[in-house]
């Protein structure tokens, strides 16, 4: 029973001894590390801070962007509606002329050949009778003979307007087929100005979201240099915390071994 005694004393005092190496080593590894720990932490959140501030540059440049973007869209989307408004104000006034053209002209020329025509009948007869007065030798009158008779110039008139109808006939093709092209224009202009009004509508939510990235980041920033600022007096506080629980513990050790010394003792004595 005394050797087993002896022999727990004895592990007792070398288990108490290496407690107190290590709760020396412990301080001492404890006030070695402090120093580089502290330099490598604010190395750490230095650069950090660093990146963060070129990502928030970055992001302002991107906010920059988009805003231009923003402003150029919308310009952009003014002028696309406004072309598309006087395409469409256009079609009013091509079918006004289409009309026109087909229908009020060509009946005026037609109104126009057929007075024309009456006009020549009765000019047919005012020349049988201007040739019938003057073929009298009574009458100091030359005898009617013109180069070109009345009736004759008035069927010239009317057969030279004979072409006209055709002409307004072809021009309304064209004006019809004009006002079917600006409607479809007018339509694909406002699919295009509904188009840019959604990219608008994409840029602004983009610029929300970067809105929101820079908060954050400006956030983050704050606490990393509220950090930096706290760093060094929380890594002392955490150093002398640990000195204090390696003291502890070498004061238990040393109790520890002086209950083996004193089992050792008993044991000789």
């Amino acid at each position: 029973m005394k050797i087993i005694t002896k022999i727990i004393g004895i592990t007792v005092i070398i288990a108490a001894i290496a407690g107190l190496i290590i709760c020396i080593g412990g301080i001492v590894g404890v006030w070695m590390v402090r120093g580089p720990l502290a330099t490598g932490l604010t190395n750490t959140f230095d650069l950090l801070g660093t990146t963060l501030k070129a990502t928030s540059d970055g992001i302002s440049v991107a906010d920059q962007s988009l805003s231009q973007a923003a402003n150029t869209v919308t310009a952009l989307e003014n002028t696309i509606r406004t072309m598309g408004k006087a395409v469409g104000d256009s079609v009013p006034l091509v079918d006004s002329l289409s009309t026109l053209t087909g229908k009020d002209l060509p009946d005026a020329i037609l109104a126009t050949q057929s007075a024309l025509t009456s006009a020549q009948s009765s000019a047919r007869s005012v020349e049988s009778t201007l040739t019938l007065l003057t073929a009298f030798p009574l009458l100091p009158i030359d005898p009617y003979q013109p180069e070109v008779p009345l009736t004759d110039a008035l069927g010239e008139v009317s057969a030279s307007l004979d072409p006209i109808p055709q002409s307004f006939a072809a021009m309304e093709d064209s004006l019809r087929t004009s006002k079917g092209n600006l409607i479809m224009l007018s339509a694909q202009v406002a699919v295009i100005a509904n188009n840019v009004g959604e990219l608008k509508t994409n840029l602004a939510d983009a610029q929300k979201v970067v809105t929101q990235y820079q908060t954050n980041l400006a956030t983050l920033q704050h606490q990393i240099d509220a950090t930096l600022t706290s760093l060094p007096q929380f890594i002392n506080i955490m150093a002398w915390l640990l000195t204090v629980i390696f003291v502890w513990l070498g004061l238990t050790q040393v109790g520890l071994l002086y209950q083996g010394i004193e089992m050792v003792g008993e044991e000789i004595g």
